[in-house]
């Protein structure tokens, strides 16, 4: 049906499509449009115009599914578009008979009207010049203006000054900024004589031989030392009335004792200078001081028993069974008397380090812990020494001999003017301690005294070390004596031995040298070019090591990296040298089951074990910072512990190697300075910088197995897998050492 359209077109149907001429090729895909339409005036719909065409194959009506769902919308279809524009709009006659003539049909499907058009959308022309906005009122006139976010001071006029100033000008002290003095004496007087030997003395040692002494330049940087002014208001005390009884004979022998005390009045001593501490500008004040002889008979016996050696012996004894009643079960399991039970079934391997005790007291509070050795007759023993840590720090030099049955208080405290940096005990005599000073003082104590008593003490004039000594051990002679050896900051290392007369005679035993060109081992980042100097300059021997099977060969580590391989029968040269590090070689170990594998830690935050007769490293253990100390487990071969920085590490050979098993963080601000494991092979001991030496159970770690050198020798292949021609060396270096009976 038509509505108001004298002229319909005609129906167009699949079949007026398949009559098409012969020149026109029939497509696979037919449109089918509805016979019945009528014209509306409702814009169409994106939905709509779809359903208008169908899609027919082969006879067949595929056409797709809406993907919307008519009874469920949810959202309008609106699309904007200048054709399906749906605002009534004033249209001219023209444009009206123009739409009607140019309009297609309109159709009816599922009651919706739709509008189609043929008007070419290309056709359309927009002005993008046209002010849309023309004619809308703006909404924000209205709104009141907001302050502004700044504010401006008021500024003040300009003070105005009187025309005339009168000024009075009146004469005051002369004050001297600075003053010369003449220093002029008459010849021939004895001020004239002074002044012309001192001018002679400045003479000699500027311009003559005096010029050529042996000097010493030291820097140093001051610590900055940050100080807080603090007031607080302190709170009422509270008083009460208390009531005492004195007899007349009390206050009578009272008076009498105090009319017997001497008491001398001084001078006032105020100084005058205002950089001098407050006390110092108070009057001092004679501190009352009572004769021996006005006190009682029983405090004066008294006070000699206690200073006798036998006395102090039994407090020590009483001391020891006190402290076991608090330290018993700690001291069980430091014995070994409490033990895993390897058939348990609750084990891991956690590798946990359970503290039993803690070593320190106040005169060793915040003096940092340099050197700890262990008495070879008694385990029980040990010395602690008692230095400085960091270059500007200023420390005396205490030695503190312990006893693990009594962990309270040392049992020998022993004090020094210069700081301490090495002690060690003698093998042959275990009462006797060896110290080493940071002024390069070598001294030998005898602990059986609970004062300073000095066996042998080195000389200026036979002892050419003035620098740290900062390793010091014993090497036997013969069966009766022994000598000292030492590593000095300077690169000497001394042998000091007594004589017959008593003395502590020093021998030079070497020197070592600064390394030039490329080293075998570690490889480093190549120097930059400079100039030479014509000087010769001696690295410090910071650590020393006795080779385990060749007893006149030592291994030092110097603090440019290298590990200088030394022996006894050779006083002007090395034998070997390798680097190990790119920093300061702070340790050296050697593993007790394989006499070749040497372990060092470097400030280089790394741990690397080599092999002897081999040039590269064969593990490298990374740390988070310099490491100070490393030891080997004595009864499992691959258990290794380091300190470094405030953290103490356990590493398993067998197991990692990328990363510790576990790690123990120290709280504060300590630095771990030793660390060793006890002969026991169960109990760790670590120092650090706070004074403090820690005891540790080592727990939860896996059976030692019965071939401990076969299990080393696993892991260390395990390490070396992918470098098959290390494992070709190392097989090669065996078969040679058995060959010639040599220990692995």
């Amino acid at each position: 049906m038509v509505e108001n359209d004298p002229v319909s077109p005609p129906p167009i149907d699949e079949r007026s499509i398949h009559n098409a001429p012969a020149s026109v090729e029939p497509s696979l895909f037919t449109l089918k449009e509805e016979s019945q339409i009528r014209v509306v005036k409702a814009p169409p719909s994106v939905m709509s115009k779809r359903r208008l065409y169908r899609v027919v194959v082969n006879d067949v009506d595929l056409t797709p599914e809406d993907i919307v769902d008519p009874e469920f919308v949810t959202l309008d279809e609106r699309f904007i578009h200048a054709a399906y524009d749906s605002k009534a709009r004033s249209r001219s006659d023209a444009a009206l008979k123009f739409s009607r003539s140019k309009s297609r049909t309109a159709m009816v499907m599922d009651g919706t009207k739709v509008y189609a058009t043929t008007i070419n959308l290309d056709d359309i022309h927009i002005d993008h010049t046209l002010n849309t906005e023309e004619g809308i009122e703006s909404s924000d006139g209205d709104v009141s203006l907001a302050p502004s976010a700044f504010y401006l001071h008021k500024m003040n006029p300009i003070t105005s000054y009187p025309p005339e100033i009168l000024i009075t000008l009146k004469e005051t002290e002369t004050v001297f900024l600075f003053e010369l003095p003449s220093v002029s004496y008459d010849k021939g007087t004895a001020e004239g004589t002074a002044i012309e030997e001192e001018n002679a003395y400045y003479e000699y040692i500027t311009v003559g031989k005096g010029r050529n002494r042996k000097m010493v330049t030291e820097e140093t940087q001051t610590k900055v030392s940050i100080t807080q002014t603090r007031h607080t208001l302190a709170t009422r005390p509270q008083k009460k009335n208390a009531e005492a009884f004195a007899s007349m004979w009390d206050m009578h022998d009272t008076y009498s004792q105090i009319a017997k005390t001497s008491v001398q009045e001084e001078p006032d001593e105020m100084v005058m200078y205002q950089s001098a501490a407050p006390h110092l500008l108070r009057k001092k004040k004679k501190k009352v001081m009572f004769c021996l002889d006005l006190l009682p008979e029983s405090y004066t016996a008294f006070k000699e028993i206690a200073s006798t050696p036998q006395y102090l012996d039994a407090v020590m004894l009483t001391e020891r069974v006190l402290a076991s009643l608090e330290y018993g079960t700690a001291q069980k399991r430091f014995r070994g008397l409490i033990k895993m039970d390897p058939l348990s079934l609750d084990l891991v391997y956690i590798y946990t380090l359970k503290p039993l005790w803690t070593l320190e007291c106040e005169e060793t509070a915040g003096r940092p812990v340099v050197d700890i050795t262990f008495n070879p007759k008694n385990p029980n023993i040990m010395a602690v020494g008692h230095g400085k840590y960091g270059f500007a720090d200023v420390y005396n030099g205490i030695v503190c001999v312990w006893c693990t049955k009594n962990p309270c208080k040392p049992e020998r405290l022993y004090r020094f003017e210069t700081a301490l940096t090495s002690v060690g005990f003698s093998e042959k005599n275990p009462n006797w301690l060896a110290c080493g000073f940071f002024n390069g003082d070598v001294l030998i104590l005898d602990i059986t005294s609970y004062t300073v008593k000095i066996i042998a003490k080195s000389k200026r004039n036979t002892n050419p070390c003035f620098e740290p000594i900062w390793s010091i051990t014993w090497r036997p002679i013969d069966r009766d004596n022994e000598y000292v050896m030492t590593t000095c900051q300077d690169g000497r290392i001394n042998r000091f031995q007594s004589t017959k007369t008593h003395e502590f005679i020093c021998a030079p035993m070497m020197r070592i040298s600064t390394v030039e060109g490329k080293l075998k081992g570690l490889e480093t980042a190549k120097t930059c070019l400079k100039a030479d100097v014509p000087i010769t300059r001696y690295p410090a021997a910071v650590c020393m090591m006795w080779h385990a099977t060749v007893e006149h060969c030592y291994l030092v580590g110097t603090d440019e990296g290298c590990i200088h391989k030394c022996s006894t029968h050779y006083l002007n040269q090395h034998i070997d040298v390798f680097r190990a590090h790119a920093g300061p070689v702070m340790d050296i170990v050697n593993s007790p089951f394989m006499k070749i594998l040497i372990a060092s830690s470097g400030a280089d935050n790394a741990i690397r074990l080599w092999i002897e007769g081999m040039d590269d490293v064969i593990m490298t253990l990374l740390c988070s910072t310099a490491v100070t100390g490393i030891t080997f487990c004595p009864i499992n071969a691959t258990i290794l512990l380091s300190a470094s920085g405030n953290i103490l590490s356990v590493w398993d050979l067998r197991r990692k190697i990328h990363m510790p098993c576990a790690e123990y963080t120290f709280g504060g601000n300590v630095i771990l300075t030793w660390i060793r494991f006890a002969s026991c092979g169960h109990n760790v001991y670590v120092g650090d910088t706070w004074g403090r030496v820690h005891t540790f159970h080592l727990e939860d770690t896996p059976i030692p197995p019965f071939f401990q050198r076969k299990l080393l020798d696993e892991a260390i292949r395990k390490a070396l897998c992918t470098r098959p021609q290390m494992l070709r060396q190392l097989d090669k270096l065996i078969r040679y050492r058995e060959r010639t009976k040599q220990s692995i």
